[in-house]
């Protein structure tokens, strides 16, 4: 919009207004990024260089629509970003570049899913200045993985499971759907939506808060102690943990469920 540039909001680019649009243009090659629709066989074939998509990961792993997410959730942290031709099928098409991108664990993933963003627009428009002379590779079929939308299931945090598997999914659970417990109390269950944690230390029954303090809640795990830091309580803003143990009274010895149902 800042540089007057011709925008089009629709809800399908494979027919009607949109469609005749873009092959009026005939453009010489069609980009799409994070785009939730497949393209016909009618525009993957109109552009003279094909369409391309930008996708973060180390392609043919992670195919699908949460390639970020589902590595963070099995602790992957050496991963890639790739611009490939599309295809009819999902994220198969060749690749025309790929480079190495570290997953911090220090960062959740909507931080790296930003941190993609911005190293990604700086390698799309190298492979546009390049695209008459670049060839593709075909991506090995047999090393293909997929990355499948996440379900509010996914954020159900299950104390029974290792601290550092459930540190893991509180990071890829943001922004969507985020992490969830419930702790349990006499006075009625609460469920907590948790933004951030750390590992934490000690050990016990999975779902016992071992410790409230500075740091946060810590709650055994079936392998060590997760502690959180940052949480919501469900209509309330998002608040350092200590300031929501404050509130509810939470001392050392309460309970975490140890899942939630679906």
């Amino acid at each position: 919009m800042q540089l007057g540039l011709e925008l089009h909001e629709v809800a399908s680019v494979n027919e009607g207004a949109a469609l005749e649009r873009i092959t009026e243009l005939r453009p010489d090659v069609i980009v799409v990024v994070a785009f939730g629709q497949f393209l016909k066989r009618v525009l993957l074939n109109l552009p003279q260089f094909g369409c391309l998509n930008f996708h973060p990961s180390a392609l043919p792993r992670y195919r699908g629509a949460a390639p970020v997410q589902r590595a963070v959730l099995e602790g992957v942290v050496d991963s890639g970003l790739t611009v490939m031709r599309l295809v009819r099928q999902m994220d198969a098409g060749p690749i025309l570049a790929q480079v190495p991108w570290r997953l911090d664990p220090e960062l959740d993933a909507e931080q790296l899913l930003a941190q993609a963003g911005e190293l990604g627009g700086p390698m799309l428009r190298d492979v546009l200045h390049a695209l008459p002379n670049l060839t593709a590779r075909q991506q090995l079929e047999a090393e293909a993985t997929f990355a499948p939308p996440l379900s509010k299931q996914d954020g159900v945090l299950d104390f029974r499971l290792p601290a550092k598997r459930l540190h893991n999914v509180v990071r890829a659970m943001q922004p969507w759907p985020r992490a969830e417990c419930v702790l349990q109390s006499p006075d009625g269950d609460r469920r907590l939506l948790v933004h951030r944690t750390q590992l934490g230390q000690g050990q016990g029954s999975p779902g016992v808060v071992l410790a409230v303090d500075s740091q946060g809640i810590t709650v055994a795990c079936g392998e060590g102690a997760l502690t959180l830091t940052h949480v919501q309580l469900e209509g309330k803003p998002r608040v350092a943990a200590r300031d929501a143990a404050n509130g509810l009274r939470l001392k050392a010895g309460g309970r975490f469920a140890l899942a939630v149902a679906g």
